[in-house]
């Protein structure tokens, strides 16, 4: 009994010993079964680009807040603690502390004093009345923060896109695996089919050997779809906000997407999305940085205000005295500082608008380009189905042909070529196909 006792407890310490490393394994490596509208919302909640976007519009909205002080009073409070024997300054501080005697007014006293002290605490307000230029500014900081909603919405509509197109592109490699490792398969069998041929003297040592290159050439481009396959998978797990050794597994089908129809009317006349209504709002961002540099040669009026308290004793609120007022400041000339300010106002307003003229063509061009893509993959669609039929056909032909030894090895493996890239040409242009309605979803903001 003892022995068996030791013999388990044996096998529970060599169980913990080797459990964690197997569950460290499991989740270094895991799969991760996902449709498209899973990977776009964990891309939402979790993409890089995404998260810099919402900082950059957190950092936004705090500079408009600092924009409060054009309206909105400042106080402060200030306690000083000073001793001097400067004649002015000792009968000042009696006066603010109340104190002054008939004898402060000795002539000795008042031209050579002893040391004093003065303890004050100081209460200010300052409440901006009048300041067109700050106001202004104000404005430009709102469009400013509008510009950066719309941007960090033109960045989830990228990104939304961006997923789509490494998820459907994950699609499409593991549809040219399966159709290469078809035709591996198919050449495999060919190949021990020429062997066998030639050891019965039916086919000479070249279709042989065709047969061989044949195999080893689907052997190739089958390690060249793999590696891009792994390459694509990387992509769409940085996308997701994902390590890259997570295995992602599509549970969605590459499908034919219904084609949007346009109406007679161009549709890239009409582009008036996220990122077209950011650059519009830092225009208006720019516009409204040169008024505020014209109007900084307007005067500013503001009022002011404290409550001041005197003593000879440290801590203590003998005396108290209060004053307001009203400022008005008028910088008439600044060594040509504001005329330059409002130069380099105007050179960013002109830099803006020739951005949004360029971002505009370029919007226009995308939709124009999206559409013939979509056109033209619609026709490769047809053409490829065409072809496979045909070439379905001819490989079936020539098999039988080839199985009687009436056909060569390099016509027969050339048959099979075509069939296998009229398959990779199919489904690569399902993929354009998709992928320029993907496009024109996000220049144009619809969802067809």
């Amino acid at each position: 009994m003892n022995q068996l006792h030791s013999y388990v407890l044996k096998l529970y310490l060599i169980g913990l010993i080797l459990l964690p490393p197997v569950q460290g394994f499991a989740q270094d490596n895991q799969s991760l079964i996902l449709s498209l509208e899973d990977a776009i919302e964990i891309a939402l909640e979790q993409n890089f680009d995404i998260e810099q976007a919402e900082y950059d519009e957190d950092k936004t909205r705090a500079q408009f807040r600092q924009t409060n002080a054009v309206f909105l009073p400042q106080l402060s409070f200030e306690y000083n603690a000073l001793s001097t024997n400067d004649p002015l300054n000792v009968f000042g501080f009696k006066l603010k502390q109340e104190t002054v005697t008939q004898q402060d007014f000795n002539p000795a006293l008042l031209n050579n004093p002893d040391s004093y002290e003065n303890y004050s605490a100081v209460f200010k307000i300052q409440q901006p009345l009048f300041n067109p230029d700050m106001i202004m500014q104000r404005i430009a900081a709102r469009d400013q923060l509008r510009s950066s909603k719309e941007q960090l919405l033109g960045t989830k509509n990228y990104v939304r896109y961006q997923v789509q197109n490494q998820y459907l592109g994950l699609i499409l490699r593991q549809s040219q695996l399966d159709v290469i490792e078809s035709a591996l398969q198919t050449a495999g069998e060919y190949r021990r089919q020429a062997q066998n041929f030639y050891e019965e003297g039916m086919i000479s040592k070249q279709d042989m050997l065709a047969a061989r290159v044949y195999e080893l050439e689907m052997e190739s481009r089958k390690l060249t779809t793999e590696n891009e396959r792994e390459q694509v998978e990387e992509n769409l797990a940085l996308l997701l906000g994902l390590d890259g050794e997570n295995t992602i597994v599509p549970s969605d089908s590459l499908q034919l997407t219904p084609a949007p129809r346009f109406e007679e009317s161009d549709p890239a006349a009409d582009v008036n999305n996220a990122q077209t209504r950011a650059i519009e709002y830092r225009v208006q961002a720019a516009e409204r940085m040169v008024t505020s540099s014209d109007f900084s040669f307007l005067p500013k009026i503001n009022l002011f205000g404290s409550y001041e308290y005197n003593d000879i004793d440290f801590a203590s609120f003998g005396a108290s005295s209060y004053m307001i007022g009203a400022n008005l400041s008028w910088n008439i000339f600044s060594g040509f500082s504001k005329v330059g300010k409002s130069m380099e106002a105007r050179a960013d307003l002109h830099k803006a608008r020739s951005m949004q003229e360029n971002h505009q063509f370029e919007q226009e061009n995308r939709v124009r380009q999206a559409i013939r893509a979509l056109e033209h993959a619609e026709q490769e669609l047809e053409l490829t189905e065409e072809s496979i039929r045909q070439s379905t056909e001819d490989v079936k032909i020539r098999s039988n042909r080839y199985a009687q030894g009436m056909e060569k090895t390099t016509d027969l493996m050339e048959a099979e070529t075509k069939l296998a890239e009229a398959k990779l040409k199919h489904v690569m242009a399902l993929f354009k196909h998709n992928m320029s309605i993907a496009a024109l979803n996000m220049l144009l903001e619809t969802n067809f």
